[in-house]
């Protein structure tokens, strides 16, 4: 799930209250472990109001002109959203806003419902590489074929959010059925849900949620002694509870729960030892009998195909119990040495040196197996405030779409070839031009013949990796990866 938070004008004005605002909606990210954006709205108001209504006292004019900040106090907005670890997210309202956009580095655009068929503004998104997700409240599917057919032609990455533009929104005119709807007509894109809700009514988040959404937005705000949110922006604690509660909804849907395997654990029958056996023995059928009960970290009856050939890896007695962790691993040891000896010839035919004592990690997605096909081979040279890595891939060999939640990073080419995918759009690396890939920018990236990339970010964090394909997001970190050295 993506949250996103349209902070819009509750800044009002104020770089430093903008900071507190993403401050503590960090914080809140960070406490639930959920990927989250700041939205910030650009208006070049000199162009964007007529001459004549400048200074006029109409609602929004006057809200606009009140709260309006300089390009320079966005930079500085921006910069302390990617630095708090949130991704950067903006909606143009005009197109003199558009190339802000790039300047200000946004790592992801938001059409707003009011510009839905505003095709002047979207012809000119529809030409920059960035992530892009619209709002569709009061448009017709007719329109909305519109505006995916543009969007698909110019091969963007994009999602359509179902929104209400109602402020704040009755739930009984959330229009919920629509999104439905959306995944029917446009089932190869994400839908996402834009709820104007009041606050004390938290029930569309989730409902959304459970209906298959997979971005959420809300308006954000923080109270002050002078300053009140209007009817529908939410506090941090507000939003934590939204969080909550969608989160809850979604672990629902995954599967049997934990109460419950819990409770079936307790009747399985787990897998013992008839019989002494020495480490190094491997465990065979006639080794085995099956009993109750079941402890943590037990294996059970289901698990035999797991325990039968495998190989101990610790002296154990007549009775015990069997566990994961008594059992040597079953990798590959013949494809592993073979990864080695290929990664050495490619380092040697890029002039590329290792002393062996560098962290050296296989990354292999969809296991060892297809490690050919999807994966790398990254070597850790420093990780400190900064990070330096190199990246091995073999010919014909791909890395899957996935973003980063804290770092930011360059890659540069140093042998063979490598195309990156940005957002869906394609560059070829070149030797010597590193491309800098931003803080929740999708990428991916293969090769043809085989290559080595240097990588330099900021610090790598364990776990900032955050996969389009949700299989791999299923992996812990130690599940698609296998520490290596080569000498």
């Amino acid at each position: 799930m993506f949250y996103v938070f349209e902070m819009a004008n509750n800044h009002q004005g104020s770089v430093d209250h903008a900071k507190k605002i993403i401050d503590q909606f960090a914080e809140v990210a960070k406490a639930k472990g959920v990927t989250a954006a700041i939205k910030l709205q650009f208006r070049q108001l000199d162009s964007f109001i007529h001459p004549e209504f400048k200074n006029s006292d109409l609602k929004y004019v006057k809200r606009f002109n009140d709260t309006r900040l300089s390009k320079q106090q966005f930079s500085e907005i921006v910069s302390h959203i990617h630095n708090s670890g949130l991704v950067s997210m903006a909606t143009p309202f005009d197109n003199e806003s558009i190339p802000w956009l790039e300047d200000l580095n946004i790592s992801v655009v938001k059409i707003a419902s009011c510009s839905i068929d505003d095709w002047p503004l979207l012809q000119e998104v529809a030409n920059i590489n960035k992530r892009i997700i619209i709002s569709t409240a009061g448009a017709s599917f007719s329109t909305l074929s519109k505006v995916y057919s543009m969007f698909k032609n110019n091969n963007r990455d994009f999602a359509f959010m179902h929104c209400v533009g109602e402020y704040p929104t009755d739930p009984e005119y959330a229009e919920m059925g629509r999104i439905t709807k959306l995944r029917e007509q446009f089932p190869d894109i994400e839908i996402g849900f834009s709820t104007h809700e009041s606050p004390n009514s938290r029930s569309l988040a989730p409902v959304a949620a459970a209906m298959g959404c997979s971005i959420i937005e809300k308006h954000v705000g923080v109270e002050t002694d002078t300053i009140k949110l209007n009817g529908y922006s939410n506090t941090p604690n507000q939003m934590a509870s939204v969080i909550s509660e969608v989160e809850y909804v979604l672990r629902s849907l995954n599967g049997v729960s934990l109460v419950q395997n819990k409770t079936l654990n307790t009747l399985k029958r787990g897998i013992y030892l008839n019989r002494n056996l020495k480490s190094g023995n491997k465990i065979t059928s006639e080794d085995i009998f099956y009993a109750l009960p079941v402890q943590d970290g037990f294996l059970n009856a289901s698990q035999v195909e797991d325990v039968v050939g495998k190989v101990l890896k610790r002296d154990m007695s007549e009775n015990q119990p069997i566990c994961s962790n008594d059992l040597q691993s079953s990798l590959d040891w013949d494809l592993l040495e073979d990864i080695k000896n290929q990664t050495k010839l490619t380092l040697e035919n890029a002039n590329i040196h290792i002393n062996g004592s560098e962290k050296i990690e296989i990354s292999c997605h969809f296991g060892l197996a297809e490690f050919y096909n999807t994966g790398a081979l990254i070597i850790d040279k420093v990780n400190r405030e900064y990070c330096k890595k190199l990246i091995v891939m073999f010919p014909e060999q791909q890395h899957p779409t996935h973003h980063h939640i804290k770092k930011e990073e360059a890659f540069e080419l140093l042998y063979g070839d490598c195309t990156l995918v940005l957002n869906g759009k394609k560059v070829a690396l070149s030797l010597g031009e590193p491309i800098v890939i931003a803080r929740g920018v999708e990428h991916s990236f293969y090769t043809n013949s085989g290559c080595v990339i240097e990588e330099i970010s900021t610090t790598h964090y364990k776990g900032d990796s955050v996969y389009q394909n949700p299989e791999i997001n299923k992996l812990s970190v130690d599940d698609r990866k296998i520490e290596i050295t080569i000498q």
